[in-house]
C-alpha cells in the first residue's frame, strides 16, 4: 500500500498502546498461545525477556498450518536456551516435506492443554491470532475451569 501512494497522500499513524503486555509480577506463570501471525506480540515479549535476561515460567504453544509457516524460530530457540522458555509447536497439516516433523499435529484443544500443561489452572493465558481461533481457544480454556480474568486476548483482523 505504501508503494502505491502518491506525493501528497495522507496516512494516519498512532502511538503504541494496548494492554497485551507481560504482567509486572515476574513470578506469574504464563501460557502464550499463538496462531500463525499471532506470534508477533509474543516475539516482542520474548525478545524483551532475552534482552533483560529474565527467566519466567512461560510455556508457548505456537500453532500453524504447516511447518513452513513457522516464523521467528531462531529467536524462539534462543529463548529456550537463554530464558528456559518451553515451546510446543503444533501444525494442522502434515505435508510430504514434513515427514520428519517431531512436533504436535492437530489443533490447540483441551486435550493438548491438559496433557502438556499439568498446572494450567494456576497460569494466566495470553491468546493471539486470527479472531475465530482466539475465540475458540478462549472458550476451550474457560470450559477447562480457568477463570476469564486469567485470560488475555489479542487478535489480528483480516486473517482467517
Amino acid at each position: 500500500a505504501l508503494a502505491l501512494m502518491n506525493n501528497g497522500d495522507t496516512i494516519i499513524a498512532s502511538q503504541l498502546s494496548g494492554d497485551f503486555i507481560l504482567p509486572r509480577d515476574k513470578k506469574k506463570k504464563l501460557v502464550l498461545i499463538a496462531g500463525g501471525i499471532g506470534i508477533t506480540p509474543f516475539r516482542s515479549m520474548i525478545k524483551y525477556l532475552i534482552d533483560k535476561k529474565q527467566n519466567r515460567d512461560i510455556i508457548l504453544i505456537y500453532a500453524n498450518k504447516t511447518e513452513n509457516d513457522i516464523v521467528y524460530k531462531g529467536i524462539l530457540e534462543e529463548a529456550e536456551h537463554k530464558i528456559n522458555l518451553r515451546v510446543i509447536y503444533i501444525i494442522n497439516k502434515l505435508s510430504n516435506k514434513e515427514i520428519n516433523w517431531t512436533g504436535k499435529i492437530g489443533y490447540v484443544d483441551s486435550e493438548l492443554i491438559i496433557n502438556e500443561i499439568k498446572d494450567f489452572r494456576s497460569r494466566t493465558f495470553y491468546i493471539s491470532g486470527p479472531p475465530s481461533m482466539v475465540s475458540i481457544i478462549e472458550k476451550t480454556i474457560i470450559n477447562l475451569g480457568v477463570k476469564k480474568s486469567k485470560i488475555k486476548t489479542d487478535f489480528f483482523p483480516g486473517f482467517i
